[in-house]
This record gives structure tokens, sequence and C-alpha cells, in this order.
């Protein structure tokens, strides 16, 4: 009987432990997933008066957001992963059609899109990005 008290307490000090081990994990992970009042997706980049206005403008922010464009390019457009990624001015250095051709054929780092996004959705994504200039 008495190894059998010895075999409990070893697998209560266990738990115990574990517990302590797995819980400061489990906060330092929630604390870095960035969602703040339960809210788990990311926001749309944020809309100036004109694209909110530009029913077709709401929906290519939702479609950056959805696909998640704002990985690489921010929630800002500024860009996280170099200038090349920063789109706050992409109308002025690109046309529509390049910009739709990057979306839908990728280069420079950025992925295809072309199997992902109809080419409906890339026009709303082009005419959307040539209006930022």
């Amino acid at each position: 009987m008495r190894q059998n008290q010895k075999a409990m307490l070893r697998t209560a000090w266990r738990r115990k432990i574990g517990a302590l081990l797995v819980a400061p994990m489990v906060l330092a992970l929630a604390a870095c997933s960035g969602a703040s009042g339960g809210e788990a997706t990311p926001k749309a980049p944020a809309a100036t008066a004109a694209s909110e206005s530009n029913p077709a403008f709401v929906k290519a922010q939702e479609l950056f957001t959805a696909n998640k464009c704002i990985s690489c390019h921010g929630v800002d457009l500024s860009g996280k992963v170099g200038a090349k990624t920063n789109l706050q001015k992409v109308g002025s250095k690109m046309s529509k059609e390049q910009i739709a051709n990057q979306i839908k054929n990728g280069g420079g780092g950025m992925p295809v899109y072309s199997n992902k996004l109809s080419e409906e959705e890339i026009g709303l994504l082009s005419d959307w990005l040539s209006s930022k200039k």
C-alpha cells in the first residue's frame, strides 16, 4: 500500500508541475496573437473618405485583408517587408494594368494570385490600389 501512495503522490506532483509549465506558455501565446478584446481577425486597411463612399473600394479592402495581403503590405499599406512592399502611393508608380499584372503573376517576392482570386477580384484590387497616389 505504501508504494501505491508514493505512485499517487508522484502523479499528483507531475500534474501540478505540468500545469505550472504549460500555463505561462499559453499566456505568452495569447499575448503574442495580437488580438485584443476577443477579436481574432485583423482589420481592413484604413479607409479614406473617398474609398468609404465607394462600395467597390470597400470590397477591395476586404479582399486585401481576407487574402492576408496585410502580412507583407501592412494595414496602412506602408509595407512590412521593405520599401517595395509600400503601396501607399503605388498608383503614381504603376498603372492599373501593371498592378493587375503584378497581382496575377506575382514576382519580386510576391506570390501569384491568379489561382486564388477571380478576374473581378483582381480588377477591384487594381482599381483600388491605382487610386493610391
